[in-house]
């Protein structure tokens, strides 16, 4: 019998990461006035019941965006921010995020996003995606999230892996929260390559001055318990590897999408200083009418 709860884990001060069952990561931040919970993760526990424990405080929830395995909890709660193209160029979005859903179809996806089900063992008991009709609220950018005591959290647009995919530095812990942004296998499937390799880069220079620490939506992947930062070469690779993408000196494979194994994905393939990534092919080299100049 494995694990049937989430585990719980303080990545820094007043600061909990909440691993769902291997699959995901929820992020709890409290300050001296407010908390701020990141994501919704799947819908295998009381995820209100764990961040009202942990939190007294009036509390926030953001989601990065909207995957199943990060809004699936969603109505659990009174109100959500999100981005506004994560529901309005999302044409799953009500199916995602209903109310009623397919019980069969939910544990099939869930069970293989969780990949271990040798340390993961939920049941249908542990199942809680909530009956609250939930307020939806857009945000933007440079959005403020005022925990106070100086603690602020900002949310910075980085599509490709959806199109209106938000990531949030914190002042307080100096981590930035990148949900599925910048993970080894991330990419666009929205915009050129050039454009996407300049969003890396934005997030990449805000390294040591606004951030010292990524905590992905995935770090405790499929059974493995540890709760380290993400490796700064994996976002130095990703910029790397799309821009040999430009210069057509990457690799082109075609491998099985891990939902649906008999369809097949084309992604870029690149190793660089032993740091290996492999994003989704790209829909262009450049934007219509862009100077091609690699970023």
């Amino acid at each position: 019998m494995g694990l049937t709860k989430p585990l719980i884990h303080e990545i820094a001060y007043k600061t909990w990461l909440v691993n769902e069952l291997g699959c995901n990561n929820m992020f709890i931040l409290q300050g001296p006035e407010r908390s701020l919970v990141i994501d919704a993760g799947m819908g295998y526990c009381n995820f209100r019941e764990i961040v009202e424990n942990l939190t007294k405080r009036p509390y926030d929830v953001v989601i990065t965006h909207a995957h199943p395995d990060h809004i699936g909890m969603m109505h659990q709660f009174d109100k959500i921010h999100i981005e506004r193209r994560e529901v309005e160029d999302n044409e799953r979005f009500d199916f995602l995020t209903r109310l009623d859903f397919n019980m069969d179809e939910f544990i099939w996806n869930n069970r293989l996003h969780m990949g271990n089900w040798d340390v993961w063992t939920p049941t249908e008991e542990v199942i809680n995606r909530g009956n609250i009709d939930t307020n939806i609220e857009y945000i933007e950018e440079g959005y403020i999230f005022d925990l106070g005591g100086g603690r602020k959290v900002t949310p910075y647009f980085l599509p490709g892996h959806s199109p209106g995919h938000l990531y949030y530095i914190d002042s307080g812990s100096r981590i930035a929260f990148t949900g599925d942004c910048v993970n080894f296998n991330n990419g666009t499937r929205i915009h050129a390559a050039s454009t996407h390799i300049r969003y890396l880069q934005k997030i990449r220079s805000k390294y040591t001055k606004e951030y010292d620490r990524i905590f992905t939506g995935h770090s405790t992947y499929c059974g493995n318990l540890d709760v380290f930062s993400m490796d700064m070469a994996i976002l130095d690779a990703l910029i790397e590897v799309h821009r040999a993408f430009l210069r057509g000196e990457a690799e082109i494979v075609e491998v099985p999408f891990h939902l649906q194994p008999e369809r097949m994905l084309k992604r870029i393939r690149l190793t660089v200083n032993g740091v290996h990534v492999e994003p989704p092919l790209p829909p262009a080299l450049w934007e219509e009418g862009e100077e091609q100049v690699i970023p």
